[in-house]
């Protein structure tokens, strides 16, 4: 199967699943077929390495707001990007990486998704600095509201149209 056919096949199965259409024995054919459209992102973002540099999750570069409940207080800013796994921000200045600030973030359909967070990297450019959050308490409704978002958000910027 070619790359333009299985992602014209991905994007009908998943339309469906999010409209909730999928029949039970439908269903582990869209979460393989999920599994592989995550690992062709991965690959064509070359984000597939091995050992601790290994990422679980392909990123996508997209603008959500984010409120993030610091230890010095609230701050309000955008993601520059999101993932299943987490998301990273610019800061006015380092994040004590021991703290666990409570994050809330805006999906673009309404949905807020709030829950707790860690510190997985920061670095400086500049006078800003870039630091990566893990989510630690999604539950797994949030989970796949995110997931289905990502993939509605990556199969439109793959830009293959069914004809």
């Amino acid at each position: 199967m070619g790359v333009i056919h299985f992602i014209d096949e991905f994007r009908a199965l998943h339309a469906r699943a999010r409209q909730g259409q999928l029949g039970e024995t439908e269903k582990p054919a869209y979460f393989a077929a999920r599994e592989q459209f995550a690992k062709a992102m991965l690959s064509a973002q070359g984000l597939m390495l091995d050992g601790a540099e290994a990422r679980k999750h392909y990123r996508v570069a997209h603008q959500l707001p984010v409120e993030l409940q610091m230890a010095y207080g609230n701050v309000w800013t955008n993601t520059l990007d999101i993932s299943a796994g987490g998301f990273s921000v610019a800061l006015p200045h380092a994040v004590d990486t021991k703290e666990r600030p409570s994050a809330l973030l805006q999906l673009p359909n309404g949905i807020a998704l709030a829950g707790r967070v860690r510190v997985a990297a920061q670095f400086q450019r500049a006078d800003k600095h870039r630091a990566s959050f893990a989510f630690l308490d999604l539950t797994e409704r949030e989970s796949e509201m995110l997931e289905g978002f990502l993939i509605d958000f990556a199969l439109e910027r793959v830009g293959i149209v069914p004809p």
